[in-house]
């Protein structure tokens, strides 16, 4: 049996939800989740550095500055801004992105109440901008007053939460906030490795109507009691398009148009592949051939559709009925759908379990697994829970944790000095990754499962994973299929 790997993006459970669970709590928090970190950009030319524009008022923040940089010149000030300066007496790293708007970061020994118990980790690696180091809250609950006052009007931020984990690499958070004065918590699990290696939690998102703002955010950290918070964090909001899966097209005119050449992208058993077919194939060329493949035909009888990838990777894709256990499911028959059958969830976990050839497949190969399902009936949730995946296939049963619906951030609104929540979210800006879902050209959504292997030899291939949530989020979802395709 080909050896199953564990999918990297989100990691492993807490007690978190077992705790509330176990308590009779109405309010279910879900598992503890991370991301991997986001790509390192690459890196600009320095004649890039000259199109960015100093702060009108640069020359009154350099008299804050915790360093002399008065005798600079202005290509070196720019330098310096796109990295970061110490100002406002150590508390503020002020810096400004490649479009010129300002980042500011506070120090969160300036944003703490005095009533606070404040105890700060202060050795090295924790005190690479601020001298005061990182706050440990200790599972406690603290408050944060924090006030900016070098934002861009009119600019688009998020509000993040910058911290590390004591004696941990883990990205794993599970951090419950609110703004002072709201009634309801707001959760965030989700967090993204920046590339100095400290850890952002998407807090909020706003447009600044000023260049000073005045947030009160209450933070419990009962559930990631391990972290050490540095900064909160205005950083312009970078829009990440979310990614709409589009099928693989090959540029034609930079490839012959011989049967031999096509010949070569098919599969070498692609005869035996058309005589399964369902409804027959019919084609003039092998460039014809590979087209229909690529697009996808109906094999066996209706219960496996086969495709094509751009490489000529062989993809499958098995019906619900194939892979869920029926009793967890209410099945409909839609004859206008690829399999004419869809599995509406009525439970708050399933199983996916199936066994094939791996025949199917292309041998020596990386593939994943990808659950196809319908957009989810309910809107935004104050909780978006992730799924608990655990791969019953592996002796050690390895869990990790995906998102049916994508993450998303509080929209704050207000006046002049004062932010106010209002009940608008937008998506979380953040990179697509694995364990989060994707929008398909066909206008289903996916979200990656599970990782394995193809062996050289003809053997089964053996799926078999339990998925579950901590509260009926999953009611209502509706399932397609499993798809195999290459990674």
């Amino acid at each position: 049996m080909p050896k199953s790997g564990k999918l990297d993006g989100l990691g492993n459970e807490s007690e978190l939800v077992r705790a509330k669970m176990s308590a009779g709590d109405n309010v279910s928090l879900p598992l503890l989740c991370t991301c991997p970190p986001r790509k390192k950009r690459e890196k600009r030319s320095s004649t890039s550095n000259y199109r960015v524009k100093l702060p009108k008022d640069y020359k009154k923040m350099l008299l804050n500055a915790a360093d002399p940089l008065n005798d600079r010149s202005e290509s070196d000030l720019k330098m310096l801004l796109l990295k970061g300066i110490l100002i406002n007496s150590g508390k503020t790293w002020f810096s400004l992105n490649m479009n010129g708007h300002h980042c500011e970061m506070i120090s969160i020994a300036a944003c703490l109440t005095s009533s606070e118990s404040q105890h700060y980790i202060s050795s090295p690696g924790y005190t690479e901008r601020f001298a005061a180091g990182c706050y440990e809250p200790c599972g406690a609950k603290f408050k944060a007053h924090v006030r900016t006052q070098f934002l861009l009007p009119q600019i688009a931020y998020t509000v993040n939460l910058v911290f590390k984990r004591n004696m941990s690499r883990e990205q794993y958070i599970g951090l419950e906030y609110k703004l002072e004065g709201e009634e309801d918590k707001s959760y965030t699990f989700l967090s993204d490795e920046r590339e100095d290696g400290w850890l952002t939690a998407e807090l909020y998102q706003f447009t600044s109507d000023n260049i000073t703002i005045d947030l009160e955010i209450m933070f419990y950290t009962k559930w990631c009691s391990n972290i050490l918070v540095e900064s909160i964090e205005f950083r312009p909001l970078e829009k990440v398009e979310h990614e709409v899966l589009t099928d693989d097209k090959v540029d034609m005119r930079t490839i012959p148009d011989t049967d031999t050449y096509w010949e070569q992208k098919l599969p070498i058993d692609y005869e035996d592949i058309i005589k399964w077919s369902v409804n027959g194939v019919r084609w003039g060329t092998k460039r014809e051939l590979y087209d229909i493949l690529c697009e996808g035909i109906l094999i066996s009888s209706g219960e496996k559709w086969f495709s094509l990838a751009k490489d000529g990777k062989k993809c499958l894709m098995l019906p619900a009925k194939a892979v869920l256990d029926k009793t967890e499911w209410k099945w409909n028959y839609k004859p206008d759908t690829r399999f004419g059958q869809l599995a509406d969830c009525i439970s708050k976990e399933f199983g996916i379990f199936c066994e094939f050839s791996s025949k199917m497949l292309s041998p020596e190969t990386t593939y994943a697994s990808y659950l196809v399902y319908s957009r989810l009936p309910h809107g935004y949730k104050p909780i978006n829970p992730p799924l608990q995946v655990v791969d019953k296939d592996l002796e050690s049963e390895e869990e990790y944790n995906i998102f049916l619906r994508p993450p998303q951030t509080p929209l704050i609104i207000g006046g002049n000095s004062k932010i106010k929540r209002a009940r608008r979210y937008n998506p979380s800006i953040r990179p697509m990754i694995k364990g989060l879902p994707k929008l398909r050209s066909d206008g289903w959504m996916e979200v990656q499962v599970h990782e394995f292997q193809t062996p050289v030899d003809i053997k089964m291939i053996s799926t078999r994973l339990q998925l579950s949530s901590y509260d009926m989020s999953l009611v209502g979802t509706t399932v397609q299929g499993l798809e195999f395709r290459p990674i």
